[in-house]
């Protein structure tokens, strides 16, 4: 039977700390970083691009930083975990206000590299995950759509901040903020599976197998076989290709100014895209729930692909705002299409381990924005890439075609159903048969 409790399911409140969590992370620390870079650059006589690589030190940390979150965090405390990366990202951040030579800021991009690999994406899907059998779409479009408001919000305040006390002390307020608004939920209220609080995931159900036996709340697959599945690599290579689209957003201002429209309309075309991205989340989230997570992904990736086919051949502001607009749910592709096909093939059991290896292919997200300038500087368009990009989504739906048909294999001969929290159950056999749940 479903659980039944009066008063707030305590799984709403880890969404509300995760909401906090995406706002005041991802959202201020990595979605608003380049508000200082005009500043900085002028101040400190130091070129943008060497300042911007500490981005790109941050992707190639974070890479090598997953494998560990994926054993830490069903391990240890996540209290302690989550509170000290937190702590390491706001100390990074923190920093940048008394940095004087641009090697400093590659520190810091270090540290967010560490910190960030637990709290910018990976911990908030890992919680929802756990703590949700049915609004699972929901519950994690909420929480994902709050990165893209903080990354609408805190560049505004952030800017007008610059411009009344200057760019050192609005590193270091912003930093206090977001230590402000999100170590409490980090510190007390969060908690890594219902069962820590002696609870059941929201809308559980006991299910039984058929003889008769409970079935898990947890079933799935051992993370060291689904390494070994075409499911698994095919879902690495579409979070690795998929990537190379983040690169897209840092260059509208730019495609702006090249078809004569001006970096002003850049901008707006960059806010109606973070705009876009919010919508997509929640609508994303909510079409999970109602009819699984395989339509949504196709058709995300179809609206991207409309998306970047009509930056090549359109030139007007008006359908160029609409571009922008659909082009903010390439987003939802990492942020809940990969998360969802990733519980939706492999489970809850070792989900947090599967879907930290696979992030590990973020990294080639490091490359797109320098791949797009280079095709520019040396053809002096930007279509080129808005084609090549249309072509990559292509790839990453071959790429989840593949994935998927490989479902009910995984489930008929490695799908482990004897209860087990995620990540702590010993496998019982070499084999386990599925079992309907």
């Amino acid at each position: 039977m479903a659980e039944k409790k009066k008063g707030i399911h305590y799984a709403w409140w880890i969404v509300a700390g995760c909401c906090f969590m995406q706002a005041c992370c991802l959202g201020l620390m990595m979605n608003s970083a380049g508000i200082f870079y005009t500043p900085v650059t002028e101040d400190l006589n130091i070129g943008l691009g060497p300042l911007a690589l500490y981005v790109t030190v941050y992707f190639f940390v974070t890479t090598f930083t997953y494998p560990f979150v994926a054993r830490i965090l069903p391990k240890y405390n996540i209290n302690i975990v989550l509170s000290v990366a937190v702590a390491i990202c706001c100390v990074a951040m923190g920093l940048m206000s008394t940095y004087t030579s641009v090697w400093q800021w590659y520190v810091s991009g270090a540290l967010y590299g560490i910190g960030g690999a637990f709290v910018f994406v990976v911990a908030a899907t890992v919680l929802i995950e756990n703590w949700f059998d049915k609004k699972r779409g929901l519950a994690l479009g909420i929480t994902q759509c709050c990165s893209g408001i903080g990354g609408a919000i805190f560049p505004i305040v952030g800017t007008m901040l610059i411009n009344q006390v200057g760019w050192r002390s609005t590193y270091l307020i912003l930093a206090v903020v977001a230590a402000v608004l999100v170590l409490p939920w980090t510190m007390f209220v969060f908690k890594y599976k219902p069962e820590d609080k002696g609870l059941k995931p929201y809308g559980y159900e006991e299910k039984k197998n058929t003889e008769g036996a409970v079935v898990s709340a947890y079933p799935g697959v051992p993370a060291r076989k689904a390494l070994i599945t075409v499911a698994f690599w095919a879902l690495f290579l579409y979070g690795g290709v998929e990537a190379l689209m983040s690169g897209y957003n840092t260059h509208l201002p730019g495609f702006s100014v090249s078809i004569g429209l001006g970096d002003m309309f850049g901008s707006q075309m960059l806010s109606l895209s973070m705009i876009g991205y919010v919508f997509a989340t929640v609508i994303m989230g909510w079409l999970t729930d109602k009819i699984g997570v395989i339509i949504p992904s196709f058709i995300t990736l179809l609206i991207t692909a409309l998306s970047l086919f009509g930056f090549a051949v359109l030139r007007d502001q008006l359908p160029l705002s609409v571009c922008a607009f659909f082009f903010g749910t390439n987003s939802v592709i990492i942020t809940i299409s990969m998360a969802t096909l990733v519980s939706e093939i492999f489970g809850k059991r070792d989900y947090a381990k599967i879907l930290s290896y696979i992030r590990m292919s973020g990294c080639i997200a490091a490359f797109g924005s320098s791949a797009i300038g280079f095709v520019y500087d040396a053809t002096g368009r930007f279509d080129i890439s808005f084609y090549a990009g249309v072509a990559i989504i292509a790839i990453c739906a071959v790429l989840v075609l593949i994935a998927v048909s490989q479902k009910k294999k995984i489930r008929e001969t490695l799908w482990i159903t004897t209860d087990a929290g995620p990540s702590d159950a010993q496998e019982t056999g070499s084999s386990a048969k599925a079992q309907t749940t």
